[in-house]
């Protein structure tokens, strides 16, 4: 373990979880991705103090359930597995994020309204403390958390609404306006997570490969490098677990996806 990892304060060892989009495969990504952390650490996701759930991440924070307390031993191995300092900022990636930005509020925008609803089974609670999903005004592209325990009986509104893929699946009414995808923001939303509440953050990204991919793929990535610079600072750590290159290409079929999870989240212990 590093001096940069010893340097974590010990009476604080609270954790977010940032589970991310990815699209219909993106679920079974995260839920191996997770299984493989809590067999090899026992840190379970029960135990985060924040959980952030965007778009195929939203049904997964909808299903981890009541909080569980925190296991020390089980975070330690944790922070013995941070990675994210490697994916220091370079020059641009702020430029870049914020095209992502625009262009991201641009698709809520322009997107139809009138898709057909996509109408996916989510859990009915309860729902842990901490968790919320992240869902984007359809008109103007504003961002919005909505932590589920507090909105118990508008769970499964806000649940389906951040998983409205612009252009796929039309906009659901939520309190009265019409709410899409998180992902229209960030394929993450890192950033809603407090680097003061939880110096240590896991986070699982089915929708980005760690290197290489597309044009589309580089600014989602530059993007979460921005979102995770908080937890870059002394006394801070970040797991990030991504898929490879090649894994993210084949990302379409469920249970292949499923495996590539696994195996990410496996690469941290190598």
């Amino acid at each position: 373990m590093n001096a940069r990892k010893n340097a974590v304060d010990q009476s604080d060892l609270s954790v977010g979880l940032a589970v991310g989009a990815g699209g219909p495969t993106g679920g079974p990504f995260i839920d191996a991705a997770l299984a493989v952390l809590e067999a090899r650490t026992g840190w379970t996701a029960a135990s985060a103090a924040q959980i952030v759930g965007t778009s195929a991440g939203a049904f997964v924070a909808a299903r981890v359930g009541p909080a569980e307390d925190p296991n020390p031993d089980a975070i330690q191995q944790l922070i013995s597995l941070g990675n994210g300092s490697g994916m220091r900022a370079t020059v641009g990636t702020k430029f870049i994020r914020e095209l992502r930005l625009v262009g991201g509020r641009a698709l809520a925008l322009l997107a139809p309204p009138d898709r057909e609803k996509a109408l996916y089974d989510v859990p009915s609670g309860p729902y842990h403390r901490g968790a919320g999903v992240v869902t984007v005004e359809h008109t103007w592209g504003v961002r919005h958390f909505h932590n589920l325990a507090d909105n118990h009986g508008h769970a499964e509104s806000l649940v389906r609404a951040s998983a409205a893929i612009p252009y796929k699946n039309g906009p659901i009414d939520v309190f009265g306006q019409l709410h899409a995808d998180g992902a229209v923001h960030s394929a993450n939303n890192v950033d809603l997570v407090d680097p003061e509440q939880c110096p240590i953050i896991v986070v699982i990204s089915p929708m980005i490969p760690a290197t290489g991919g597309k044009v589309v793929s580089n600014f989602h990535r530059s993007q979460l490098i921005e979102e995770l610079r908080p937890w870059s600072e002394p006394g801070r750590v970040a797991v990030v677990v991504m898929p490879s290159e090649d894994e993210h290409a084949n990302r379409r079929d469920r249970n292949s996806f499923k495996e590539a999870g696994a195996r990410a989240a496996e690469r941290l212990f190598a």
